[in-house]
């Protein structure tokens, strides 16, 4: 593994990432799709014993979304105080963890960075008890952001297709940061790339001034102007630009 891979899966347990995830704030880099993550994250915690797997943990940032969960953490190597760790030397493979384990797996911006999608899914599908219950979230745009690699985004019939091809039962399919908002997300992403010689003129170059200068204003008005824009999991059809997805699935 190379140097800025493992940097980047050392950043992902730092204390800011982890806080930017489960309390984002207004100003953020990333605060209108983590926010809207969280949102669409939140409904399905829960205060019950449950057993969980946080299948490529990272930093295991919606852990105490689960105050009283048996909860294991498997990811690859160089992650730190895992249970488990995910081989990368071979397309297939199974953690030494016995079939109908746990009630919940979570997967959180993990599917992108695995080669064999097919076979991640199908080994969240067989450590879930019956009747257990798979939350997955993913990309539908998003810049390519490896750690340490950024293979593929997902549509969401594309992605309630690979669920049920290994089993999955998709109960519902939310996307996340749609339409406006996700072109207000994308313009904050590329600002610097805009300049104020471009036919756009005045109106590009008083975004910039106001994402430079003003960004947790601009996020909030984000949030005022775009609430019904943040997840949805009705009228999907209608939300043809989206940044994210989340699935839940049971088996």
């Amino acid at each position: 593994m190379s140097g800025l891979a493992e940097s980047k899966l050392a950043n992902i347990t730092k204390d800011r990432y982890l806080a930017q995830r489960l309390n984002p704030t207004p100003g953020e880099p990333l605060y209108l799709v983590l926010s809207d993550l969280y949102l669409a994250l939140k409904p399905h915690s829960s205060t019950l014993p449950l057993r969980i797997l946080d299948l490529g943990c990272g930093g295991s940032p919606y852990r105490s979304l689960f105050p009283n969960a048996d909860y294991d953490r498997a990811d690859i190597a160089g992650v730190e105080d895992l249970d488990f760790e995910i081989p990368t030397d071979r397309p297939q493979w199974q953690l030494p963890i016995g079939s109908g384990t746990y009630d919940l797996v979570l997967s959180s911006q993990v599917l992108e960075h695995v080669l064999d999608p097919t076979s991640y899914l199908t080994e969240a599908f067989r450590l879930l008890k019956p009747g257990g219950k798979l939350l997955l979230s993913t990309h539908g745009t998003f810049e390519d952001h490896g750690c340490p690699y950024d293979f593929r985004r997902w549509t969401s019939d594309g992605l309630s297709a690979d669920l049920k091809s290994v089993g999955f039962r998709v109960e519902q399919m939310n996307k996340l940061t749609t339409g406006p908002r996700a072109a207000m997300f994308i313009l904050q992403q590329h600002r610097r790339s805009c300049s104020k010689l471009c036919s756009l003129g005045w109106w590009m170059a008083w975004h910039k001034w106001m994402l430079k200068h003003r960004r947790a204003s601009f996020d909030r008005q984000c949030d005022a102007c775009y609430p019904e824009h943040r997840f949805v999991s009705s009228s999907l059809a209608e939300h043809r630009i989206y940044i994210g997805l989340l699935a839940i699935a049971t088996k």
